[in-house]
C-alpha cells in the first residue's frame, strides 16, 4: 500500500458528512518494509513507528488550512466542513504483527466522538443519504425473505438492546417477514410479529406479537399460538389455534378450532412485509459505483488495492470517513478494524481462503457495501455479539452468500437479490434481509433493536 500527498487521478476528496471536530485514519497492514514513507495531503510533518524505528515524512505541499481552503473553492458544498472541521495529519500506515499497535494520541483525536454522521450518494443527483437512517429503515425486522421460506430445523427469533446490556434469551421482539409461504417441519418461535404469504406447519408455531397471513394456516396435527391479534386470509386447519387478541377472518373461510378474545368476520387485506421488487428495494450498486470515485482515500493515503492479495495476516484499521477497496482477496486472513463512523465500498467483492474478521468497537460503526460476491472459505467473524447494531452489510447482485459452520454473524445483512446459505446450526446477532434463506441446521436470530435508532444522529430533512 502506498501513501502520497497527491490524490490519485479520478479520485476527489469530498467531505465525509456534517461538521465535526477532528477525524482521520490509521491503517495497519502486515509485512511491509520498514523504510516506506507515508504522508497526507494535509500533513506537514509526521512521525511513524514501524519496526521500532521512528521515521519522519517529508513536508508535502500545503498545510492543512490552505488545503481546506482549496477544497472549499473547488467544491462549494464542502464549505461547511471546511469552516467547522479541523483535519490533522490523516495518514495511512502499515505495520507488521511485531511492529506493535500503539497509535499516537494525535491520531486518536482525528475521529473524536466517532466522527460525523455519514452522508452518502451524489449531491448532484439529489439529497444525500444518511447511513444511520438507511440502517434503521431496512433492518426493522430480525428476518426478511423475499421468497418463501422452508425450514427443516428449529427457527427462533427474539430481541435485545445492546446499549442496555448483553443479550439474554427470550427478549420481546424479533419480527419476521416472508413474502412467500412459510413451510416448517420443526418448531418455529417468533418473539415479535410474523407476516407471511401462507403457513404450512409440521410442528408448533409460537408468535409473541401479531400474525398476518395472506393465505391459509395448515397443519392438521399441530398447533399455533399468537399472543396478539391475527389476520388470516384462508382456512384454519390446525389441531389448535389460540389467539390472545382479535382474530380477523373473511366470512368465506373456516376458523377451525380457533380460540380468540374476539372473532371478526371481515375481509383481510394482503400485506407485503419485505420491499423486494426493483421499484422499492434499495440499490447498493449505485452507491458503490459513485463512491468508487468519490471517497476519502486520498486524504489518508489509502491505496484501493491494499488488500487485493492477502497473504498471512493483514490488519487494516480505518477511521471515520468513506473509503474504497478494489477487492479483498487471497489465501490469508484479513482483519478490518473500525473505530469511527466508517463506510467501506468494495466493488470487486470478497474472496478469502483463510479468514475474515470485521472488528468494530465503540464508538465505531461500519456500513460495508459489497459487489462482486462474498466468499470466505474459512472462519468469518462479522462484528461482535455485544454490539451487532454497529455493523451493516449491503450486498449488490445475485451471487449466493455461503457462510461456513462456526462463523460469527453479529451484524445486519441486506442482500435482497441473493440467497443466504447457512451451514450447520447458526446463531445470528442482528438481522438479515435476503432473497432466500437455506439453512442445514437450526437458526436463531437475536435482533439488536438499537439499529432502529441508528439514525438518531442524522440531520433532519
Amino acid at each position: 500500500m502506498r501513501a502520497t500527498g497527491m490524490r490519485p487521478e479520478g479520485s476527489r476528496r469530498a467531505p465525509s458528512a456534517l461538521p465535526c471536530t477532528e477525524f482521520g485514519p490509521h491503517v495497519f497492514d502486515m509485512g511491509l518494509a520498514g523504510s516506506r514513507h507515508r504522508a497526507s495531503a494535509a500533513s506537514t510533518k509526521l512521525g511513524l513507528h514501524i519496526f521500532g524505528t521512528r521515521l519522519e515524512a517529508a513536508k508535502h505541499g500545503t498545510n492543512a488550512a490552505s488545503t481546506k481552503r482549496g477544497l472549499a473553492r473547488a467544491l462549494p458544498w464542502a464549505a461547511l466542513l471546511s469552516a467547522a472541521c479541523t483535519v490533522s495529519d490523516p495518514v495511512a500506515t502499515l505495520h507488521s504483527p511485531d511492529a506493535g499497535g500503539d497509535i499516537p494520541d494525535a491520531w486518536a483525536e482525528h475521529c473524536a466522538n466517532s466522527g460525523p454522521p455519514l452522508l452518502l450518494g451524489d449531491p448532484a443527483a439529489g439529497p444525500l443519504l444518511c447511513s444511520g437512517r438507511l440502517a434503521q429503515t431496512l433492518f426493522r425486522r430480525a428476518a426478511c425473505s423475499c421468497e418463501g421460506l422452508s425450514l427443516s430445523a428449529p427457527f427462533a427469533t427474539d430481541a435485545f438492546r445492546s446499549t442496555v446490556g448483553p443479550y439474554t434469551p427470550g427478549g420481546t421482539g424479533g419480527d419476521v417477514g416472508v413474502n412467500g409461504g412459510l413451510a416448517a417441519n420443526d418448531r418455529v418461535t417468533v418473539g415479535g410479529s410474523l407476516q407471511v404469504g401462507s403457513l404450512q406447519l409440521g410442528n408448533p408455531l409460537s408468535v409473541g406479537g401479531s400474525l398476518h397471513s395472506n393465505g391459509p394456516l395448515a397443519g392438521p396435527g399441530t398447533s399455533a399460538t399468537v399472543a396478539g391479534d391475527a389476520w388470516v386470509n384462508g382456512d384454519v386447519s390446525l389441531a389448535a389455534f389460540t389467539v390472545g387478541g382479535v382474530l380477523t377472518l373473511p366470512p368465506e373461510f373456516t376458523p377451525g378450532p380457533a380460540q380468540a378474545a374476539e372473532l371478526r368476520r371481515e375481509p383481510v387485506a394482503s400485506v407485503v412485509p419485505c420491499a423486494c421488487d426493483a421499484a422499492s428495494r434499495f440499490d447498493p450498486g449505485a452507491l458503490i459505483a459513485h463512491h468508487t470515485v468519490d471517497n476519502d482515500n486520498a486524504a489518508i493515503g489509502l491505496d484501493p488495492a491494499a488488500l487485493v492479495d492477502v497473504t498471512g495476516e493483514r490488519v487494516l484499521e480505518l477511521p471515520c470517513g468513506r473509503f474504497v477497496l478494489t477487492r479483498v482477496a487471497g489465501p490469508g486472513h484479513a482483519t478490518l478494524r473500525i473505530r469511527g463512523r466508517t463506510a467501506l465500498f468494495i466493488p470487486g467483492g470478497v474472496n478469502l481462503l483463510e479468514a475474515l474478521t470485521v472488528d468494530v468497537q465503540p464508538p465505531g460503526e461500519l456500513d460495508l457495501f459489497l459487489a462482486g460476491g462474498f466468499l470466505v472459505s474459512g472462519q468469518l467473524t462479522l462484528g461482535s455479539s455485544a454490539l451487532p447494531s454497529r455493523v451493516r452489510v449491503y450486498v449488490a447482485g445475485t451471487q449466493a452468500l455461503d457462510i461456513s459452520a462456526g462463523s460469527t454473524l453479529a451484524g445486519n445483512l441486506y442482500a435482497p437479490q441473493a440467497a443466504l446459505n447457512l451451514s450447520g446450526n447458526a446463531e445470528v446477532f442482528g438481522s438479515f434481509f435476503v432473497r432466500h434463506l437455506e439453512a442445514s441446521g437450526a437458526v436463531r436470530v437475536h435482533h439488536d433493536a438499537d439499529v432502529l435508532t441508528a439514525g438518531a444522529a442524522c440531520p433532519n430533512g
